[in-house]
């Protein structure tokens, strides 16, 4: 297996053959593309409008902010992060992606930081840090029939977890609803990703390396010493609802491995409403088990608005202690690709010496 992948990896490195991944609301580049193409009065993109008519080519920038404050301990995190996003389709089965981001903390922590300072199992919001621009997706897609295939430098987060809400930029700042629980998932990775789409159901599947960076991925190639992560997702779709499960499997360098899997159901109520839960159990990492429910209304004063709520029930792998977490969040959307996020997290129990986290949020993100 080792060999194998090892070879796969050095192939990826060498040509890139892949793509073309259906439209979810993700935040990643097939999310922004399909976001951007509902945007009302954009600013930006009717003036590249020329590039994707005459090169089929999209460029797309986005901008998010966060900031937070957990009014029990006195402390506060906040930070925000810059997405360049281009996507090449030179024909109807084949695609290119890249994406480059950059990421900025303005206190003292990061977001990950942050999280761990108030004592959340789960991260409380999308990511920031002080970082440098990085590679965040580099890839080839290619579709054949029902079966998409991507390689390169990919979001693993594109092929799986299908929940309604997977996406912290759009929906739940909290990890616990928007995220996978386990938090071992690289999001960005040397690998390959396969789709397999039916009216009714999918199968989607991922190997990669277990890095968060390219370079590191290479080191790690070079050195003959690297992680690997591997999951695969079935699922049952009738109508617009989702219903799938997920297993996954981490190796690291030093040899320890982590391993689980989850559940998740996905229902439209009508057209507005929604409803989702989630449970989780993983071994060897931060969380042993996870549940999460959560509900949604659009258009709940407008046509512009979105109302959130969820509860999450998370249980640490040191201690064996449960974490419970509620999270209300408000957002609209103006014109120009702007919206605005208004959210509310409650943890109970949290690792702290602290009893509570009260924390009110907001963020600001816009799709230029």
């Amino acid at each position: 297996m080792r060999l194998l992948y090892r070879f796969t990896l050095l192939s990826l490195l060498c040509v890139n053959t892949l793509v073309a991944q259906e439209h979810l609301i993700k935040d990643d580049i097939d999310g922004k593309v399909s976001e951007k193409e509902n945007i009302k009065k954009p600013l930006l993109s009717d003036k590249l409008q020329y590039l994707k008519d005459d090169y089929h080519l999209n460029l797309i920038v986005s901008y998010m902010a966060i900031g937070q404050y957990d009014t029990i301990s006195d402390q506060d995190g906040s930070g925000d992060r810059v997405d360049i996003v281009a996507h090449y389709t030179p024909t109807n089965v084949l695609s290119f992606g890249m994406k480059l981001e950059v990421q900025r903390a303005f206190g003292a922590y990061s977001s990950g930081q942050f999280s761990k300072a108030i004592g959340s199992l789960n991260k409380v919001s999308p990511s920031y840090a002080d970082l440098d621009p990085y590679l965040k997706e580099l890839w080839a897609d290619y579709k054949f029939n029902d079966l998409d295939i991507r390689a390169g430098v990919i979001n693993t987060n594109s092929f799986v977890d299908r929940s309604f809400y997977n996406n912290f930029a759009k929906f739940f700042l909290s990890h616990a609803y928007s995220s996978q629980s386990y938090g071992h998932i690289p999001l960005s990775s040397l690998g390959i990703g396969v789709k397999y789409t039916k009216e009714e159901y999918y199968v989607n599947a991922v190997l990669s390396d277990a890095t968060e960076h390219l370079e590191d991925a290479i080191d790690d190639i070079r050195e003959n010493e690297y992680s690997l992560y591997s999951t695969i997702e079935a699922g049952y779709t009738p109508d617009k609802n989702i219903y799938f499960i997920n297993v996954w499997h981490r190796e690291e360098k030093s040899g320890d491995t982590s391993y689980g899997m989850y559940l998740s159901l996905n229902q439209y109520l009508n057209e507005t409403n929604k409803i989702y839960a989630k449970y989780g159990v993983n071994k060897n990492a931060a969380i042993k088990q996870h549940f999460s429910l959560g509900w949604s209304q659009d258009a709940l004063f407008s046509g512009n608005d979105l109302l959130l709520t969820g509860f999450s029930s998370s249980q640490a792998e040191s201690t064996s202690d449960f974490q419970n977490s509620l999270e209300i969040l408000y957002k609209y959307k103006f014109d120009h690709g702007i919206e605005l996020s208004g959210d509310l997290q409650i943890i109970k129990d949290p690792t702290t010496q602290e009893d509570w986290v009260v924390m009110p949020s907001v963020r600001f993100r816009m799709i230029f």
